[in-house]
């Protein structure tokens, strides 16, 4: 019994024959999926009386350090209750909590993904002043700089083999994408998501999930400058940040960053000078 008590601990301060049949169940089915090592273990077991409020701070934490990112998606209610040999209500109610927190939104038939707390705040005066006052944009490319520059810089010097690849995909999705339509506009805010991301700096990731609505606002004022034909070279300007996040040119991703925001200062001051004529 002694030897069998040791091992349950590892799982639980709760002895095995204290524990519900769906308790047990629960915990041989993490046993299986650990032995396929096909899942990605985020949580650890919970062992408190008060479940859903150790869960919540499971997911504050995870939030706050990056280890879950601003628009990722959590796992299932199913998976978390698996994973954890918890009940599903646990898992709602942790999630509830979460989400009046303001840390994540739950989509219907979508499931439940991270969101930042800046975003809520910043999208209402934002997205107006970008839709009301075309001007204004340039003020949003004056922050898009400060940002932007510094999330290619430290990307840079900080990035890791996953966070190269997830920007050699998203810039496959550019290839074949049109500037002017909804694929572009997604692919274009990933990839600068993604460099900020790469920067594994918590803050830098919020900022930009924060910034999100306010560049569909952008992206619809940006539109009408941003002919086909000028794909190719914002492309190359993309590609070019990439470039030299890959091989660590910290001032090189800086500068590119920069001249690319310049170029698209230039295609808006150029559409609205023809506007005004």
């Amino acid at each position: 019994m002694l030897d069998k008590m040791d091992e349950w601990s590892v799982h639980s301060s709760i002895p095995p024959y204290a524990l519900s049949s769906r308790r047990k169940r629960g915990i041989e089915a993490v046993g299986k999926m650990k032995q396929l090592g096909n899942q990605k273990k985020l949580f650890s077991t919970v062992t408190s009386r008060k479940i859903p409020d150790v869960l919540y701070k499971q997911l504050v934490s995870l939030i706050t350090s990056g280890r879950i990112e601003p628009g990722e998606k959590l796992p299932s209610e199913r998976d978390m209750a698996l994973e954890l040999g918890i009940s599903r209500q646990s898992i709602r109610e942790a999630i509830y909590r979460a989400k009046a927190a303001g840390l994540i939104e739950v989509r219907q038939g979508g499931g439940t993904f991270v969101i930042s707390s800046l975003r809520g705040n910043l999208k209402p005066p934002l997205s107006i002043l970008l839709e009301e006052q075309a001007e204004k944009i340039f003020e949003f490319l004056e922050i898009r700089r400060l940002i932007e520059a510094w999330c290619a810089e430290k990307a840079a010097k900080a990035a890791n083999g996953a966070d190269i690849k997830r920007m050699q995909s998203i810039l496959r999705k550019m290839e074949k994408g049109k500037p002017t339509t909804q694929v572009w506009e997604k692919a274009d805010l990933d990839f600068h998501s993604s460099v900020a991301a790469a920067t594994h700096n918590v803050i830098a990731m919020h900022i930009m999930e924060g910034l999100k609505e306010s560049f569909h606002s952008y992206f619809r004022v940006k539109k009408f400058t941003t002919r086909t034909e000028r794909k190719d070279l914002l492309l190359k300007q993309h590609k070019s940040i990439y470039e030299a996040i890959r091989v660590r040119n910290a001032r090189e991703a800086r500068k590119k960053a920069l001249d690319h925001l310049d170029y698209v200062e230039e295609m808006i001051n150029e559409n609205l000078g023809r506007s005004a004529d």
